[in-house]
């Protein structure tokens, strides 16, 4: 039972790390300093070298979110109310 139970925390340990990993990974163009999320239909361009793990830090380093990424920002505050 104990080695089960073990097993089991290792494995949701493992999972865990790796889902943090790739979790909110933000891609950016440096030359233009525009984000785009995981979700955004241009995070794949061509020009997004740069990879933040979080929003604050991608805006923290100067950078902007594209129009596409702003707007489903802002429909999910619109969803709260």
């Amino acid at each position: 039972m104990l080695k089960s139970a073990t097993k089991i925390f290792v494995l949701a340990v493992m999972l865990f790390s790796f889902s943090s990993i790739f979790a909110a990974e933000i891609r950016c163009n440096p030359d233009s300093k525009t984000c785009h999320k995981s979700t955004c239909r241009y995070y794949d361009c061509k020009g997004c070298t740069k990879t933040f793990q979080s929003e604050d830090e991608a805006l923290k380093a100067g950078y902007k979110f594209c129009k596409v990424c702003s707007e489903e920002k802002a429909d999910r505050k619109g969803d709260k109310k």
